[in-house]
């Protein structure tokens, strides 16, 4: 059984190895997290919530219906007093009398209906202001989703652009390798020579290692957060023949704050706030409602209460009820004040906001502009460590220069790589970056 269920998992290991990988962009990549985000879901569910919380406020406006029923035994009747003259007894007198039965069963249907209650009123457009900022809070969740999805996106191309690399650059040295042997071979070179090839290539394995499994990590959260299972294949590709092709595009974007989700979110928080300033006033005013209430009862000496020969007694009333507010012990004086103090709060997070903005907007678009210029000089940086690394190889064989050269001109190649790369994906999160700043992140999806 044991050695069925270890075939099992080899054989499902080499299947998942042998699916075709499955190249996706990074606009497929942000619509398969949006689809799939457990985050995005949740939000929507409490957007759902929300609507059901408002009806569930709404219901206060409606009629008011509720019925009873109630069994009483008293094993000692109340009493009651009657006045004396009634009964023969001096003026000013009373004569206690125990009226009633002890079983005693009621039932009763009540109805009750606001008809002027103005915080009830007041409350419509709260309710509305609310829905917008769930509304606004959702897109958030949206533009931060894409973000991480962008982010993680390019980090896994970083690295795989440098696992190419350090691949091109371990082909090389092996190459150097095999000549460096030909050579010692033949008495042109010497043993330190070819140990020191591979002390070389044995640092260049260890980075492609760590690099290997870094892809590894990246992809494991680019999986995830995309919600596809983790052993399907997924592939990042964007060609990146050009990377500054996008370089117009980007010094079109401006700065526009009352147009980014954040800025919105705080405007509706403010109104919302005043909203509630106004309708704490509306507690001050009288509220009217009225009431139907319709009641039947019955007295027994047992509790027979389905005996045919009961008799029910029957009550009916229709009544109007008017409150007024008169001391609440400073409960909605104190309610206003805290109102207006979060009203100050808010105001200070406006113009904060705005602040923050444009400072995140000004270095997003310095860092952009900096990237930009490094990639421009780190391609004809690779291109002349390459034109050199190459001279120098030719060289080498020829036993014009001393292999001390030929490794150095190859490490300061692949430095030159690594540190091309790396400016590439830095013009490409100083993008994001950019774009996040300026409330444009769904420019992304297209």
């Amino acid at each position: 059984m044991k050695k069925a269920l270890l075939l099992g998992f080899i054989c499902l290991s080499l299947y998942a190895s042998a699916q075709p990988s499955r190249p996706v962009s990074l606009a497929e990549s942000i619509e398969m997290a949006l689809e799939n985000s457990g985050t995005l879901r949740k939000s929507k569910l409490e957007r759902e919530a929300l609507e059901l919380r408002l009806k569930e406020g709404r219901s206060a406006m409606y009629p008011q219906i509720n019925a009873t029923l109630g069994m009483e035994y008293y094993p000692i009747l109340p009493t009651q007093l009657l006045p004396g003259e009634r009964f023969g007894q001096p003026d000013g007198t009373y004569v206690p009398l125990q009226i009633g039965r002890p079983w005693q069963m009621g039932a009763g249907v009540v109805m009750e209906q606001q008809l002027m209650n103005e915080s009830l009123r007041r409350a419509v457009p709260a309710m509305n202001t609310t829905r917008a900022i769930y509304d606004l809070l959702t897109q958030k969740t949206e533009e931060e989703l894409i973000f991480t999805t962008a982010t993680i996106y390019y980090q896994t191309l970083q690295t795989e652009q440098l696992l190419r690399a350090i691949n091109a650059n371990l082909d090389k040295l092996e190459a150097l390798e095999r000549m460096a042997q030909l050579q010692l071979a033949n008495g042109y070179a010497i043993p330190t020579d070819v140990k020191r090839i591979k002390v070389a290539r044995t640092n260049l394995q260890t980075q492609r290692q760590n690099l290997y499994t870094a892809i590894s990590s990246l992809k494991q959260t680019l999986k995830f957060i995309c919600g596809v299972a983790f052993e399907a294949p997924l592939e990042p590709f964007e060609a990146l023949e050009n990377p500054l092709a996008d370089s117009l595009r980007w010094k079109s974007i401006g700065l526009e704050t009352e147009t980014t989700t954040e800025h919105r979110l705080v405007l509706r928080n403010i109104e919302l706030n005043r909203i509630q300033i106004y309708s704490n006033k509306a507690f001050n005013f009288p509220s009217l409602g009225t009431y139907v209430s319709a009641q039947a009862q019955t007295f027994r000496s047992d509790a027979n209460f389905v005996d045919p020969g009961s008799r029910w007694y029957g009550i009916a009333v229709i009544g109007l009820r008017l409150k007024i507010p008169v001391f609440d012990g400073f409960r909605r004086f104190r309610k206003a004040n805290l109102l207006r103090l979060e009203g100050s709060k808010l105001e200070e997070d406006l113009q904060q906001l705005t602040q923050l903005k444009t400072l995140e907007f000004l270095q997003a678009r310095e860092q952009l502009t900096n990237a930009q210029q490094a990639v421009t000089t780190q391609t004809d940086n690779v291109t002349l460590a390459r034109e050199i690394c190459d001279k120098l190889t030719l060289q080498y064989r020829e036993g014009v220069v001393s292999l001390t050269d030929l490794l150095n001109a190859q490490t300061a190649l692949s430095e030159a790589d690594t540190n091309f790369w790396q400016q590439v994906f830095a013009y490409k999160l100083a993008y994001l970056k950019l774009m996040k700043t300026a409330g444009r992140l769904e420019e992304l999806r297209a």
